[in-house]
């Protein structure tokens, strides 16, 4: 690596991904901060130095050229052996045949049959808070519905989710310190104990089909499932978990939003996608893999660039008033889910869990909001943002 302090010619905005003060408090107002007051593309020396892009078409511009800004190491800071998860860390030709092979199990045909799994989830975790008349959504609700969900999928034990999920919390809890690496390596241990059991005794779930398909006609090594592994377990018990909870926390200050919702249920695709625009939580890291320019601005070989993705739904040029949420838009232009090769495999999956969950708590619960006895969660920043808690409140059923 090469040395990464800023020269006098880079447009310098200090700011951390991971422990900037405001992030805490309310992750998206501070990433909306740091798009109003810092240059579109500047270099910020926290975390051993790294680029910040701001500019949605800026972003989608780079996503798309995988072949400089490289996916083969998005540690910040830079860590030089981080495990590979096939195939978000492979950039083309070498990532095109893992993804072809993994996108059957994630295409809307292959994962319509999950839906009236994924109803049942909803009516068991929702009907199971719903005479409490309040709960701490992230850990009652928001964590156990979608993770349930994908890990009867995948085929890890229910029995263990709640060592899995803490697992996850953790890995992200302290990304960017020396400890990652040492949570990196229980996660490891756990999915080389889990995929050599389905290779010795494979199931009707999608590792033990994973194990049955082959790249270029021959089979996966033992190494590749567990990349496939890792990259499918801390994807699936995450992400849809930290969608739940941003839109939840919107929808329980905006009662107008949620009366619409329970007079025309029909709107639930709508609104999922405006909340998905407006409350995307990954920020994308990239190493730019040759001298390059971006923004009039000369980038470096070996340096990291991050892509906030809600700064992309926050785009004008996209999105008229970006920063309001209204489901009456023409078109819902956002980034949640990328853009160019990497764009996620399971955003058909976590579009019908969202559509469903919303549905059925509209239908059982109602109007909510947030409880005003309790101190509003802290919120995490880094690759991955999230709400740590949730309290919500609503009238008892009679």
């Amino acid at each position: 690596m090469q040395d990464m302090k800023a020269e006098p010619s880079k447009p310098v905005h200090n700011f951390d991904i991971y422990t900037q003060p405001e992030i805490r408090e309310n992750v998206h107002d501070a990433f909306q901060g740091l798009k109003d007051n810092a240059p579109p593309l500047f270099w910020t020396p926290a975390n051993g130095g790294h680029w910040i892009v701001t500019d949605g078409d800026m972003m989608i511009d780079l996503l798309r050229k995988p072949n400089i800004f490289s996916n083969q190491n998005f540690s910040i800071p830079h860590q030089p052996n981080i495990p590979k998860t096939i195939p978000l860390s492979l950039d083309p030709p070498e990532h095109r045949p893992y993804r072809q092979m993994l996108r059957p199990f994630f295409e809307k045909k292959a994962i319509a049959p999950l839906e009236q799994r994924i109803q049942q989830w909803a009516d068991r975790l929702i009907g199971a808070v719903k005479a409490d008349g309040q709960c701490e959504f992230v850990d009652a609700v928001g964590s156990r519905f979608p993770v349930s969900v994908f890990m009867e999928m995948l085929g890890l034990p229910i029995d263990r989710f709640e060592e899995f999920r803490a697992l996850v919390n953790k890995n992200f809890e302290v990304a960017g310190t020396p400890a990652q690496a040492e949570v990196g390596g229980q996660i490891v241990a756990v999915l080389a104990e889990f995929v050599q059991a389905r290779i010795a005794d494979p199931q009707d779930d999608m590792m033990s089909h994973i194990i049955k398909s082959d790249i270029d006609g021959r089979t996966l090594d033992f190494e590749e499932l567990l990349s496939i592994a890792h990259l499918l377990f801390l994807a699936g018990l995450d992400t849809v978990v930290n969608a739940l909870s941003f839109a939840m926390k919107h929808l329980a200050g905006d009662p107008a939003l949620q009366q619409r919702i329970i007079d025309d249920p029909s709107c639930v695709d709508n609104v999922t996608e405006e909340l998905l625009r407006r409350y995307s939580f990954v920020n994308l890291p990239r190493m730019i893999a040759e001298d390059t320019e971006l923004g009039g601005q000369k980038l470096s070989k070996g340096e990291k660039i991050i892509c906030p993705l809600a700064m992309i739904g926050w785009n004008e040029s996209l999105n008229s008033n970006p920063m309001d949420v209204s489901i009456d838009r023409q078109a819902y232009r956002h980034g949640a889910f990328g853009s160019g090769i990497h764009t996620c495999l399971g955003l058909h999956l976590a579009r019908m869990e969202l559509h469903i969950f919303f549905a059925t708590w509209f239908r059982e619960i109602g109007k909510f909001k947030l409880a005003p006895n309790k101190k509003p969660g802290a919120m995490r920043g880094g690759v991955v943002w999230a709400i740590e808690e949730l309290w919500l409140n609503w009238d008892e059923p009679t």
